[in-house]
């Protein structure tokens, strides 16, 4: 073998030049504390830190969205809250405004505030989310979702509702719509309502109407008729079900359905027995307060009175109702999201964990190592040294 004194040189140099490298890596690793800093020095770990890096990534993004909608349902919490307190409000002056030895000034000076409280009721249904959005204008923005001509009141959003992923496989519901919430309100106790016929002369009142016998009435529009102020029929179209006489105080229990009255009905006088319809809670406030307006002087304008504050306290009481089932909607799916919050923060600790036995680097291991590579660079350069002394000559 010719060894050259060229060759001499150049082996020396390259090994030193690989030793330096492999100390400038170390020392790189130690003042970043990756030790990935190079697809090319682990590919399969880099790969697999590349996806631990985006699946964090997700799970922040999931942590973002989370937010924005916490902060939207609690928003609706805190208005529906406002909505419930209102109808409170509303019902005690109800019951108020249902006792007979109330003046007419006092009963406008009730309908006044009646109007106020469906005013305030109305701001709370147009109410934001602080981030430019209106609560419940369903899927529709831009838009104000209720707005008011001729005392009606209009819904202008749509029936949809986004649902927003807060956590790999989980996605929660946004706000409900307006029109779920505020325009869709069953009446009554929610399963029948009475309504006294507005052609009636009598002083006929109806304290109460329930169902007995869900069975018997199937949800049938039922009319109650008077052919005296004594005899009574209920109808099923033009169908005749039942009949009776009548005292003041009686139950008329009849194919399901129990309905109880006080008062003299005259005879034409009718009550209709439906299932409870559907309607805004704005209506129903504003025809409390048309009532309260209305004369009552007479017998019969008396007992159109009494009538209409016993309806307005069921619907009342069946419009808290419904409230308080939105928010229970609503504070369940709240508890989803702080599910959803433990559930990231388990994963974000578990996938950090595993990106940091990738990624991370062992300081007091390469700390060692850095120094035992010095070591053999300061060895390399001296080797470097004595073989650059030598020379072929010497030899001669």
């Amino acid at each position: 073998m010719r060894i050259s004194t060229a060759g001499l040189y150049q082996q020396g140099l390259a090994s030193l030049m690989r030793r330096e490298t492999d100390a400038a890596k170390t020392q790189q690793q130690l003042t970043t504390g990756n030790k990935l800093a190079r697809a090319a020095d682990d590919p399969a770990g880099a790969a697999q830190a590349q996806r631990l890096d985006h699946a964090l990534g997700r799970l922040a993004e999931y942590g973002k969205s989370a937010g924005l909608l916490q902060g939207r349902l609690e928003a609706q919490e805190a208005a529906l809250s406002d909505a419930t307190d209102y109808l409170d409000r509303a019902r005690e002056l109800t019951v108020q405004a249902n006792t007979g030895t109330i003046s007419a000034e006092d009963r406008k000076i009730i309908a006044a505030e009646i109007r106020h409280l469906r005013a305030s009721l109305l701001d709370v249904a147009n109410r934001g989310d602080g981030n430019g959005r209106a609560l419940f204008a369903g899927q529709r923005d831009g838009v104000t979702p209720f707005s008011q001509a001729g005392g009606v009141v209009a819904y202008n959003g749509d029936d949809g509702r986004n649902r927003v992923d807060v956590a790999p496989g989980l996605a929660v519901a946004d706000t409900d719509p307006g029109s779920d919430i505020f325009m869709r309100v069953a009446t009554g106790d929610g399963v029948i309502r009475g309504t006294p016929g507005s052609a009636n002369t009598g002083t006929g009142v109806m304290q109460s109407t329930r169902v007995t016998d869900s069975a018997a009435w199937a949800g049938r529009n039922l009319t109650l008729e008077f052919t005296s102020p004594t005899d009574w029929r209920v109808m099923d179209g033009t169908t005749v079900v039942g009949s009776g006489t009548y005292a003041p105080g009686d139950a008329v229990d009849i194919a399901g359905v129990q309905t109880r009255l006080t008062g003299s009905p005259a005879a034409g006088d009718s009550f209709a027995l439906q299932p409870s319809p559907r309607r805004d809670v704005f209506a129903t406030l504003q025809s409390l307060a048309d009532a309260l307006e209305a004369p009552a002087t007479t017998p019969t304008q008396k007992a159109t009175l009494a009538n209409a504050l016993a309806g307005s306290l069921s619907d009342i009481a069946s419009a808290q109702e419904h409230f308080v089932g939105v928010r229970a909607s609503t504070g369940s799916r709240l508890a989803s999201i702080d599910q959803s919050a433990d559930d990231r923060a388990e994963s974000t600790v578990t996938l950090k964990a595993t990106l940091s036995g990738l990624r991370d680097v062992d300081m007091a291991e390469a700390a060692s190592r850095l120094s035992l590579q010095l070591t053999a660079i300061e060895a390399a350069q001296k080797t470097v040294v004595r073989v650059q002394s030598l020379s072929l000559f010497d030899k001669l």
